[in-house]
């Protein structure tokens, strides 16, 4: 390794680097909360640490101010606090001046003096209630639980204001998705990302500068970076975490087998009109899950959908729960997502939005789960008649569906509506595979798919898309869409 390790300089004199300098200048002059993002290896922790330790014993102190650092687990916010110590050098050992605390579960340090501590502490929401903190460094807030990042958030923030000039820095690696809480800290005007774009070429030197501002102060880093470079050019699994973590893209850090490539999707979304007769596919959810519609129509590729959720618990709710924040209560302000009263999806409901919206489909498709009750719901609605299409979600038929769905997408045949609902379906599908090559869409954790996930919008859409287009050029008109026999005659 070049020069000296990291290790050798743990517990010395900080220098601080151009990129520190700038980020500290930038935190003094502005108020309110900051973020901070960057590639992994570039000091940011240490820089977090030395923060806190000034906060408890330096240029930062203030009496009786609390300070808290704040990581995915427990384990990763300590290795902040044991830095933190080592900047304080051997003056904590002092028990007339130090309180220490550093075991398996709790990491405190009170100068007692002046009544300022420091605290080290996991992401878990139900932890966080009863601080008081002048300041709160949330590291890589990326990676902390989905599900309770949200609520982690809230209860930081509701701690915030206890102090004069309170507020909350965060620091970490981009987010793979734009409604994370860290991505909308990152997209104000005082943030500060180092980042490189996602056409700069992954293994060049001036691609990993704009993601590493720490890189010609570090010569280990750039070691590291052309050791991880030559495995990522073998390995896309490498790649995806190369990207990720070392260029700071934003993507994903690891390679998961999703419906549709999120490039193939943003450059279909368009605006097209809803001539002639449409194709419409149901996905019905149970219990507290969402149904779906999806509304396709043949003749000029316009790609819609609605969806429904009960009422008990609210839209806000289910955000928090399932980790997506206030992404269900703006797909409702967009009327992309309608209510019924309940915990249940109301299919009523369902139909009436998507009547109300497209009015009377050319056919309908829908797996085989609740077929019954599907037809049970059109019929007391009197819904017009339609030809009536059943799918399987195995293998068979489901592989065949996910071909259509991708062929009719990739050769033009399919511009989705700007919908909230269905980018967020469509970035929460993902696939299984078999041993011959057949790919069907994963339920529940299968494929790497989040079990709160609500794909539900992008399972409608396969099923009108690939009923089409396996029927494509059979008939002129989608309203003779092709029914097969055994189905007609069950209609």
């Amino acid at each position: 390794m070049t020069g000296r390790a990291l290790c050798d300089y743990v517990g010395q004199h900080l220098e601080l680097i151009g990129w520190e300098r700038r980020f500290l200048y930038r935190l003094a002059r502005t108020d309110g909360d900051l973020a901070l993002s960057l590639a992994r290896g570039n000091g940011k922790s240490a820089l977090c640490a030395a923060i806190g330790a000034a906060v408890l014993d330096g240029p930062l102190r203030v009496e009786g101010a609390e300070v808290i650092l704040v990581a995915s687990s427990f384990a990763q916010a300590g290795i902040m606090f044991r830095d933190a110590l080592a900047y304080l050098g051997p003056q904590v050992g002092d028990r007339a001046k130090w309180r220490k605390r550093d075991t398996t579960g709790v990491a405190e340090l009170e100068y007692l003096p002046t009544r300022t501590r420091l605290k080290a502490i996991g992401s878990d929401p139900r932890r966080m209630h009863g601080l008081r903190p002048l300041l709160v460094l949330a590291d890589e807030p990326a990676q902390w639980p989905p599900t309770t990042s949200e609520r982690a958030l809230a209860a930081l923030r509701t701690g915030l204001g206890k102090f004069p000039g309170s507020r909350l820095i965060a620091l970490g690696t981009r987010p793979e998705t734009e409604d994370h809480w860290f991505a909308r800290m990152l997209a104000e005007p005082d943030a500060v990302t180092f980042a490189a774009r996602p056409d700069d070429p992954p293994f060049q030197r001036r691609t990993w500068r704009r993601a590493n501002p720490s890189l010609d102060a570090f010569p280990w880093l750039e070691d590291r970076l052309r050791i991880e470079a030559k495995e990522a050019k073998r390995d896309p699994v490498a790649l995806a975490a190369f990207c990720a973590l070392r260029l700071n893209q934003g993507v994903a850090d690891t390679v998961e087998s999703v419906l549709l490539e999120a490039g193939v999707w943003r450059a279909a979304v368009g605006e097209a009109g809803a001539a002639g007769r449409y194709v419409l596919g149901v996905d019905l959810g149970t219990t507290e899950a969402m149904s779906a519609a999806a509304g396709y129509w043949p003749d000029t590729g316009r790609l819609d959908a609605v969806a429904c959720f009960g009422d008990d618990p609210s839209l806000r709710n289910r955000g928090l729960a399932a980790g997506v924040g206030r992404l269900y209560v703006d797909m409702a302000a967009r009327e992309e997502l309608v209510t019924s009263p309940g915990r249940v999806s109301d299919l009523r409901t369902l139909l009436g939005a998507v009547w109300d919206r497209w009015g009377a489909p050319a056919a309908i498709v829908c797996d085989r789960w609740r077929e019954g009750e599907l037809r049970d719901a059109l019929a007391a609605l009197r819904f017009p008649r339609a030809a009536l299409v059943v799918r399987g979600m195995g293998y068979k038929d489901g592989a065949e569906d996910v071909r259509g769905f991708r062929r009719a997408m990739l050769t033009g045949h399919v511009t989705p509506c700007e919908s909230l609902l269905l980018t967020a379906a469509m970035s929460e599908a993902r696939v299984v595979t078999d041993p011959a090559g057949n790919a069907k869409l994963a339920k529940r954790t299968e494929g790497g798919r989040r079990r709160a996930a609500r794909d539900d919008a992008a399972a409608a859409a396969i099923l009108a898309v690939a009923l089409a287009w396996r029927n494509r050029g059979r008939e002129a008109a989608p309203a003779r869409v092709h029914v097969p026999d055994s189905v007609a005659a069950r209609m």
